[in-house]
């Protein structure tokens, strides 16, 4: 009997060539049908996994935190401050309340000691508007000395056209009168010559006594004629002597009239010179005035709605520059404040594309898979500090505004400022298994080298030339 069937065991067995049963201990060492199974199970899973890791994408990220603000400043919570040290008379508002740009938040009465006056404004007024008169008077002085300027000048012009006609008609005299006396002094010669002749012929008895005595009455008259015409020409020459002098004194009268009415004219024009001084002054004083009681009426800065009033009691003091109230404006374009680390600034470039998750807002996310993630919302890097921000503790600010390519963000009713919010900064994307060893071994993400990112050769050496 065989001794596997005694034992009730079937073993399989088959017949060499040479005729002879494989042995029973060499069946009995074979693995079971199950762990085969296992083993190719097990095989299949680590070349799926291998596939995964070798294939399967992972977007490398670097996390941020902070919260919700506004892209544009002016959209951004602004803190209302008293803008003079006074004490308080009413508010006009409510927490939560809408309010437009310039509606009144709250007033305030001025206790400097040089604005208690309630009268003074009126006062400044009415003194401006004594010293305006004043100057309107001096102006229609000088407008009158400047005509009385314009007036002496055509007068002393006309009269010295006049004296300078009359030195012309002197000068034409005087021509005249030595035209004249040319032919008198050469009469008077012919005269003495001929009286000479006349006496040497009667001298001689050849001429009679009559004759002698015509020819000494000729050389009487002709010296008379001589002697008359040099007194005229003289005469003349006085004349035009005196036109000129009279020339002289019309200009040099009236230019002594023009000097003293001029003189008067800028006298005035130092009376106006310190009237506008006064005014400037005086508009001055005014302009602080109103500009002091326009202070005294707090209004809001910006379309908006109050978020919190201060504790402040009718009838307290405010200091200049104590905050009376927050108004958040109507925020239009929303962004995200995010701070990061000074080794993940380098990394991050404008531009880039962020995964945005708010507060209040479940989300299910996967860092590594942005499609697969759900509850967040898409972003672009816009800003980027230059520079550490130190009262972020050292970290350096960004600033994510929304993607206009991804789904839109929550309106501002539910988006308010201040809200929290985390984002993940989307980098080169990676195999899975690269990314698990990189994490394992703590090496920084994989990004590649932007353009310029370091210093050119040349440039090394033009500094050190500079230096």
């Amino acid at each position: 009997m065989d001794y596997s069937k005694k034992q009730g065991i079937t073993v399989p067995f088959r017949e060499s060539k040479s005729g002879f049963i494989a042995s029973n201990a060499i069946s009995a060492v074979r693995s079971p049908n199950s762990l085969r199974i296992m083993a190719y199970i097990i095989s299949a899973i680590l070349l799926i996994l291998f596939i995964i890791l070798t294939y399967v994408p992972w977007v490398q990220t670097v996390a941020g935190k902070g919260q919700v603000t506004a892209l544009v400043p002016g959209q951004r919570p602004q803190n209302v401050n008293a803008q003079i040290t006074g004490r308080l008379v009413k508010w006009y508002v409510q927490e939560g309340q809408h309010v437009e740009e310039g509606d009144t938040i709250a007033v305030l009465q001025d206790i400097d000691s040089k604005f208690l006056d309630s009268a003074l404004l009126e006062n400044q007024e009415a003194q401006l508007a004594a010293i305006e008169s004043r100057r309107n008077s001096i102006m229609s002085q000088l407008n009158a000395l400047r005509q009385q300027i314009s007036a002496e000048s055509s007068a002393r012009d006309a009269s010295v056209r006049s004296s300078l006609e009359k030195v012309q008609q002197a000068k034409q005299k005087r021509i005249a009168n030595e035209e004249r006396i040319k032919q008198n002094t050469l009469d008077l010669s012919v005269a003495k010559q001929r009286f000479q002749d006349r006496k040497t012929l009667y001298e001689k008895g050849l001429l009679s006594q009559r004759q002698f005595e015509n020819a000494q009455l000729e050389l009487q008259r002709a010296d008379v004629g001589f002697n008359s015409q040099m007194a005229e020409v003289e005469a003349a020459r006085r004349a035009e002597n005196e036109a000129l002098e009279n020339v002289k004194n019309k200009e040099s009268e009236g230019t002594s009239k023009i000097v003293k009415v001029m003189a008067d004219e800028s006298k005035a024009l130092e009376t106006v010179a310190s009237i506008d001084n006064s005014l400037f002054k005086g508009r001055s004083e005014m302009n602080a005035m109103f500009s002091r009681r326009s202070a005294s009426v707090v209004r809001a800065p910006s379309k908006g709605k109050i978020v919190r009033l201060y504790t402040i009691g009718t009838g307290e003091t405010v200091k200049q520059g104590e905050k009376l109230a927050i108004l958040a404006p109507e925020m239009k374009t929303p962004a995200v404040e995010l701070t990061i680390s000074g080794n993940d600034a380098p990394l991050l470039t404008k531009g880039g594309k962020v995964r945005v998750q708010f507060d209040g807002f479940p989300a299910f996310i996967i860092r590594g898979w942005p499609g697969a993630t759900v509850g967040t919302f898409g972003g672009v890097i816009s800003v980027i500090d230059a520079i550490e921000d130190e009262s972020f503790g050292g970290q350096f600010r960004i600033i994510v505004k929304p993607d206009p390519k991804d789904e839109p963000w929550p309106t501002s009713d539910y988006l308010r400022p201040g809200t929290q919010a985390s984002g993940w900064m989307q980098l080169n994307v990676v195999s899975l298994g690269w990314e698990i060893w990189r994490q394992l071994n703590g090496f920084p993400p994989t990004v590649s080298k932007p353009v310029n990112a370091t210093y050119s050769k040349e440039v090394i050496e033009a500094d050190s030339e500079k230096e």
